[in-house]
């Protein structure tokens, strides 16, 4: 009986199958790399099976020690010339400061995806074509590959192995993934003009029009990465929409207690905060001694992180100089500014209450509850979720993709403040900005709130993921949880030809009914007038 309990127990709890399970880590942006690598650990911790291919789009640093699970096997995958780039900065996108083009909806959604994908072109092309390492994958007999789905790479090489493929996503949303596993439109539930409950109708039209050049922005990057896929393999290659309907689930990094509320379906499934170290944060690790020294000069510190797809060294002058007006201003702060290269004559026009580093200890800083007070950030997901789980206030300055939605999700709690990146250049305002949030308490007092929501959340992110992927896993050819209306046309989906009929039923009905009324009246006898 005891052993049969036992049996039950292991069953539910996911032990007694474990999976050998292949995860595709495109390595080009720091926060979509930490999530997968910790998604690795978590499915590692929970006795499966787990290899951790990286192919390396661009020679970044500091991802030695991300993953700390030592049972998970990981892969490197180099690029021919990355002993050429691996000297050089990594390339960003400095345009994206203040470029017309990258920050114009309709231009950025032809621009952004041949920007985007041909930093992925070269070493997918090599993968795809080296036969060795394709042959190696193969004889791993892997029963899954778990994909981050901005590169989309990896679900064809899975299509190539014949192995299930499951996308995940390290950002809150991709709406040319969401859409193809039934998810409704968001238009109306992410205000991407504020958090007003009363926008007009120029709003709801903007709206309209940003929503829509950004799903074609992502369909745009999702068809160019098809197109140098099929040349590399020298054959036409199934659609990418058609690829990624073939999981029964799709992992984002949505949290329901964090982000906007928005209709979905059961294949979506949010585990925002599996990157969240708890442990760590409550009880963050010592801070090198130069942090320890500057987090003493002042009562409060503030940390400036723009990221690292969009670097602080790139900004435009004028705004440069609006940054520096602020910390002229507010002389009894002292700030931490991840700034990305050495900078003599930059440094020498900075007051002594800021400070210059290549890299900072994000997550430790944050965490520090003794001095460091706001963060100013560009509002990446990897931050906005550090910044909400360490309950400080945040200054947000978003400057492409999904962080204006990032900075508005967090901005509704009352924690953070959305500010616009073309103000940087205007100093005035942007110490006017900053003081409010440090003088202010509310913000601190609203960030709070939040974190103790997110602390006592009744689903633990992790258990989530893991339920639903061990789920998935199981029953890889399930596809009942899609509706069926998502197989309808855009006139089916939208009943536009039902609406068509009622309007023209109506106008029908009034033109009868108007004739009846002038029929009537004309066999109504008129009075006739007397002297």
């Amino acid at each position: 009986m005891h052993v049969k309990t036992l049996v039950y127990f292991l069953l539910f709890t996911g032990f007694i199958s474990c999976k050998n399970i292949l995860i595709f880590n495109p390595i080009f942006a720091f926060s979509h790399v930490k999530f997968v690598t910790q998604m690795a650990d978590i499915i590692a911790d929970h006795g499966h099976n787990v290899t951790l291919f990286q192919p390396y789009h661009i020679a970044m640093k500091n991802t030695e020690g991300l993953v700390k699970n030592r049972k998970v096997n990981i892969i490197n995958y180099y690029p021919h010339d990355f002993n050429t780039i691996s000297g050089a900065m990594p390339e960003t996108f400095s345009g994206l400061w203040d470029s017309k083009l990258l920050n114009n909806a309709i231009l950025s959604a032809y621009a952004m995806p041949k920007a985007i994908g041909r930093v992925f072109e070269k070493t997918a092309t090599q993968l795809l074509q080296d036969e060795s390492i394709l042959e190696e994958l193969k004889s791993r007999k892997f029963e899954v590959v778990i994909s981050e789905a901005f590169e989309i790479t990896e679900m064809y090489l899975a299509h190539l192995l014949k192995i299930p493929s499951i996308p995940i996503k390290s950002s809150v949303r991709y709406p040319a993934f969401n859409n193809a596993f039934g998810q409704p439109s968001s238009l109306g539930y992410l205000p991407q003009q504020g958090l007003s409950r009363e926008i007009g109708f120029l709003d709801r039209l903007l709206e309209v029009y940003d929503h829509y050049f950004l799903v074609k922005m992502q369909e745009r990057l999702n068809e160019y990465q098809v197109n140098f896929i099929e040349k590399a393999l020298g054959h036409p290659v199934p659609h990418w929409r058609d690829l990624v309907k073939e999981s029964p689930i799709y992992i984002t990094n949505s949290n329901p207690y964090l982000d906007f509320a928005v209709p979905t379906t059961a294949t979506v499934v949010h585990v925002g905060g599996i990157t969240m170290d708890m442990k760590k944060l409550k009880n963050p690790q010592q801070l090198p001694d130069e942090y320890e020294e500057i987090l003493q000069e002042r009562d409060s510190t503030v940390l400036i992180s723009f990221g690292s797809v969009v670097r602080s060294c790139d900004m435009p002058e004028n705004f440069k100089a609006g940054v520096v007006k602020m910390f002229e201003s507010l002389p009894d702060i002292t700030f931490i500014w991840k700034y990305e290269k050495d900078d003599v004559e930059f440094q020498k026009k900075l007051p002594k209450n800021v400070h210059l580093k290549k890299w900072v200890p994000q997550p430790s800083l944050l965490a520090d509850k003794r001095f460091v007070k706001r963060f100013v950030t560009h509002g990446g997901l990897g931050s906005t979720m550090e910044v909400a789980y360490t309950g400080k206030p945040a200054l947000m300055v978003p400057i492409f993709a999904d962080q204006f939605n990032n900075a508005n999700m967090l901005a509704r709690h009352g924690g953070a403040i959305p500010y616009d990146k073309l103000d940087l250049a205007d100093g005035e305002k942007f110490t006017k900005t900053v003081r409010e949030m440090v003088i202010n308490p509310k913000y601190n007092d609203n960030a709070k709130v939040l974190l103790i929501i997110l602390l006592n959340q009744p689903i633990d992110p992790k258990l989530n993921l893991m339920k639903h992927l061990e789920f998935a896993m199981e029953f890889p050819n399930l596809r009942s949880q899609i509706p069926e209306i998502n197989n309808a046309g855009l006139i089916g989906y939208y009943y536009l030809d039902i609406i068509a009929f009622f309007i023209l039923f109506a106008c029908l009905a009034l033109y009868l009914f108007t004739n009846l009324i002038f029929k009537i009246f004309r066999f109504v006898p008129k009075k006739t007038k007397h002297d």
